[in-house]
């Protein structure tokens, strides 16, 4: 089956889950880490080290399902770039928040 319509049936029933534990997805995902020396590449462009143990699709999967096995995708201009970046925890809940267009509220806030 092509990737981009099984991973949108996932998509659609829900059921992602199956996508991440899926030996495709582990194995690039080991691939992608290795690629980029388990460095988060968010991190490194602003000169520090912070260990990636996250791999990232630029371009959401729930919007781009054809690119989710995809390294690279080519931009409007024929340009390739990235769609798979290692990135850590904290950058990647910063780039999420940005997708959504709005910051988290705290779980406990804090009372002083």
């Amino acid at each position: 089956m092509e990737v981009g319509r099984w991973v949108a049936g996932l998509i659609a029933s829900g059921n992602l889950h199956e996508f991440y534990t899926s030996p495709a997805w582990e194995r690039l995902r080991a691939e992608v880490l290795r690629d980029d020396r388990y460095e988060c590449q968010h991190c490194k462009t602003r000169g520090y080290y912070t260990r990636a143990n996250t791999v990232h699709h630029v371009k959401r999967l729930r919007e781009h399902p054809a690119l989710a096995l995809s390294k690279y995708y080519t931009d409007e201009h024929g340009i390739p770039q990235r769609q798979l970046v290692s990135v850590c925890f904290a950058c990647h809940e910063k780039e999420h928040k940005k997708e959504r267009g709005k910051e988290k509220e705290l779980l406990t806030p804090e009372r002083w």
